[in-house]
Protein backbone atom coordinates (compact mmCIF):
# COMPACT_ATOMS: atom_id res chain seq x y z
CA UNK A 1 0.00 0.00 0.00
CA UNK A 2 1.23 2.98 -0.87
CA UNK A 3 1.25 6.37 1.38
CA UNK A 4 -0.89 9.38 -0.57
CA UNK A 5 -4.02 11.71 -1.21
CA UNK A 6 -5.85 10.84 -3.68
CA UNK A 7 -9.17 12.94 -4.84
CA UNK A 8 -11.36 11.84 -7.63
CA UNK A 9 -13.87 14.09 -9.68
CA UNK A 10 -17.34 11.29 -9.35
CA UNK A 11 -19.76 13.36 -11.19
CA UNK A 12 -20.55 17.33 -11.65
CA UNK A 13 -23.91 18.67 -11.33
CA UNK A 14 -24.89 20.81 -14.45
CA UNK A 15 -27.31 22.86 -12.37
CA UNK A 16 -25.22 24.13 -9.46
CA UNK A 17 -22.19 23.06 -10.28
CA UNK A 18 -21.60 20.60 -7.20
CA UNK A 19 -18.90 18.35 -7.57
CA UNK A 20 -19.07 14.80 -5.99
CA UNK A 21 -15.59 13.88 -4.63
CA UNK A 22 -14.33 10.38 -3.83
CA UNK A 23 -10.98 11.25 -1.44
CA UNK A 24 -8.54 7.91 -0.72
CA UNK A 25 -6.25 8.76 1.87
CA UNK A 26 -3.21 5.56 2.68
CA UNK A 27 -0.52 5.96 5.30
CA UNK A 28 0.77 2.98 4.03
CA UNK A 29 -0.43 0.61 6.62
CA UNK A 30 -4.14 2.36 7.42
CA UNK A 31 -6.41 3.94 4.37
CA UNK A 32 -9.58 5.00 3.14
CA UNK A 33 -12.27 6.24 1.18
CA UNK A 34 -14.94 8.28 1.71
CA UNK A 35 -17.62 10.25 -1.08
CA UNK A 36 -18.73 13.95 0.26
CA UNK A 37 -19.65 16.99 -1.83
CA UNK A 38 -18.64 20.11 -2.68
CA UNK A 39 -17.35 23.03 -5.43
CA UNK A 40 -14.36 23.21 -7.91
CA UNK A 41 -12.62 25.57 -4.76
CA UNK A 42 -13.83 23.50 -1.81
CA UNK A 43 -9.91 22.81 -0.77
CA UNK A 44 -8.72 26.39 -1.55
CA UNK A 45 -8.57 28.05 2.21
CA UNK A 46 -6.47 24.69 3.06
CA UNK A 47 -4.12 24.47 0.41
CA UNK A 48 -3.30 28.10 1.33
CA UNK A 49 -2.59 27.74 4.79
CA UNK A 50 -0.56 24.72 3.56
CA UNK A 51 1.69 26.14 0.87
CA UNK A 52 2.86 28.38 4.17
CA UNK A 53 3.07 25.68 6.66
CA UNK A 54 4.34 25.59 9.05
CA UNK A 55 4.05 29.46 10.51
CA UNK A 56 5.76 28.27 13.74
CA UNK A 57 6.27 25.13 15.82
CA UNK A 58 2.69 25.21 16.69
CA UNK A 59 0.95 26.26 13.30
CA UNK A 60 -1.99 24.01 12.26
CA UNK A 61 -4.07 23.70 9.04
CA UNK A 62 -7.73 22.44 9.40
CA UNK A 63 -10.14 21.08 6.29
CA UNK A 64 -13.28 20.10 8.00
CA UNK A 65 -16.11 18.79 6.20
CA UNK A 66 -19.54 17.61 8.19
CA UNK A 67 -19.87 16.28 11.43
CA UNK A 68 -20.02 13.20 13.17
CA UNK A 69 -23.77 11.84 13.78
CA UNK A 70 -27.35 11.47 11.73
CA UNK A 71 -27.42 15.43 10.88
CA UNK A 72 -24.52 15.27 8.16
CA UNK A 73 -23.44 11.99 5.80
CA UNK A 74 -20.48 12.39 6.70
CA UNK A 75 -17.51 14.01 8.24
CA UNK A 76 -13.85 14.57 7.00
CA UNK A 77 -11.08 16.39 9.12
CA UNK A 78 -7.85 17.35 7.54
CA UNK A 79 -5.22 18.36 10.30
CA UNK A 80 -2.19 19.37 9.56
CA UNK A 81 0.78 19.86 12.46
CA UNK A 82 4.04 19.85 13.08
CA UNK A 83 4.96 16.74 14.75
CA UNK A 84 8.50 17.24 15.74
CA UNK A 85 10.73 20.24 16.20
CA UNK A 86 12.92 19.13 13.39
CA UNK A 87 10.44 20.25 10.33
CA UNK A 88 8.79 16.67 10.58
CA UNK A 89 4.84 17.01 10.29
CA UNK A 90 1.72 15.05 10.00
CA UNK A 91 -1.39 14.62 8.66
CA UNK A 92 -4.24 13.52 10.84
CA UNK A 93 -7.24 11.75 8.62
CA UNK A 94 -10.54 11.51 10.17
CA UNK A 95 -13.32 10.28 7.81
CA UNK A 96 -16.74 8.89 8.47
CA UNK A 97 -19.54 7.74 6.96
CA UNK A 98 -22.40 8.07 8.83
CA UNK A 99 -24.37 5.93 7.30
CA UNK A 100 -26.40 2.62 8.85
CA UNK A 101 -24.54 -0.37 9.30
CA UNK A 102 -23.31 -2.15 7.41
CA UNK A 103 -22.07 0.99 5.68
CA UNK A 104 -20.80 3.05 8.35
CA UNK A 105 -16.98 3.47 9.02
CA UNK A 106 -15.14 5.60 10.64
CA UNK A 107 -11.25 5.26 10.27
CA UNK A 108 -8.32 8.06 12.47
CA UNK A 109 -4.66 7.71 11.18
CA UNK A 110 -1.97 10.00 10.49
CA UNK A 111 0.45 10.29 7.72
CA UNK A 112 3.68 11.54 8.48
CA UNK A 113 5.57 14.28 5.80
CA UNK A 114 8.12 16.79 5.75
CA UNK A 115 6.59 20.50 6.01
CA UNK A 116 8.09 21.34 1.99
CA UNK A 117 6.12 18.02 1.01
CA UNK A 118 3.14 19.73 2.90
CA UNK A 119 3.66 22.95 1.46
CA UNK A 120 4.19 21.32 -2.25
CA UNK A 121 0.62 19.67 -1.58
CA UNK A 122 -0.79 23.05 -0.66
CA UNK A 123 0.23 24.52 -3.86
CA UNK A 124 -0.56 21.40 -6.14
CA UNK A 125 -4.34 21.90 -4.42
CA UNK A 126 -4.19 25.36 -5.46
CA UNK A 127 -3.70 25.22 -9.13
CA UNK A 128 -6.03 21.93 -9.09
CA UNK A 129 -9.24 22.87 -11.18
CA UNK A 130 -11.54 19.61 -10.66
CA UNK A 131 -13.85 20.49 -13.55
CA UNK A 132 -10.81 20.19 -15.79
CA UNK A 133 -8.96 17.52 -14.49
CA UNK A 134 -10.84 14.38 -12.44
CA UNK A 135 -8.24 13.36 -10.51
CA UNK A 136 -6.03 14.39 -8.08
CA UNK A 137 -2.68 13.13 -6.32
CA UNK A 138 -0.11 13.43 -3.89
CA UNK A 139 2.36 11.31 -1.88
CA UNK A 140 4.83 13.02 0.36
CA UNK A 141 8.51 12.88 0.66
CA UNK A 142 9.74 10.08 2.94
CA UNK A 143 13.31 9.76 4.25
Amino acid sequence: MKTKIQINVLSIDARDDTIHFQSYFSNGHCSTTLETYGYANEFQDFAKKITEFPKSIDDVAIYKLGERGIKWAYYLLIKVYCSQPNGRASIRIEATNNSISPYYHESIFEIESQAASLNRLGKSLLHWNPRESKKFEWTPNQQ
